[in-house]
């Protein structure tokens, strides 16, 4: 082996190690960042103060469907939860949340999901987006997940 062959294989060697660490810093950033990402969904659910307020309205079973429901303050709070929840249950469903991920969210959307109150008003808004020409069932993603747990 020449002087040149030995260079070109030490350089050779180092760009090989170079590319692994490369590769090893990338899968450490897109793991923090998966991690951040996901702790930014749980914030969301546990300290915006209209989740909040609508869901334990819902965990302490004072959230009651009814005609006085409408335009309230708390249709819009009740609104934004759901359509947080389905949000979250579209990213389970695509596998872009894993199970073991989701367990962060099951308790509450199964509270979310089997309240007499919350099936009330998805059978209003099922009934509501057939009646003006909608073909997509409202927060069908929410109830997809939900029946999986």
């Amino acid at each position: 082996m020449t002087i040149a062959d030995a260079i070109n294989t030490a350089l050779l060697a180092t760009a090989v190690v170079g590319i692994a660490l490369t590769f090893w810093q990338v899968r450490r950033g897109a793991r923090t960042r998966r991690v951040q990402f996901l702790k930014e969904l749980y914030l969301m659910l546990t300290a915006d103060p209209d989740i909040c307020s609508a869901y334990y309205q819902i965990e302490y079973g004072k959230f009651h469907y009814g005609v006085d429901f409408h335009e309230s303050e708390l249709e819009s709070k009740i609104d934004r939860l759901l359509a947080f929840a389905d949000l979250v249950a579209e990213l389970y469903l695509q596998s872009q949340i894993s199970e073991k991920e989701m367990i962060f969210f099951q308790y509450r959307f199964l509270r979310i999901y089997q309240d007499q109150g919350i099936q009330e008003y998805l059978n209003f808004l099922s009934t509501f987006y057939e009646e003006v020409g909608v073909s997509k069932e409202p927060l069908s993603q929410f109830s997809e997940g939900c029946s999986k747990f």
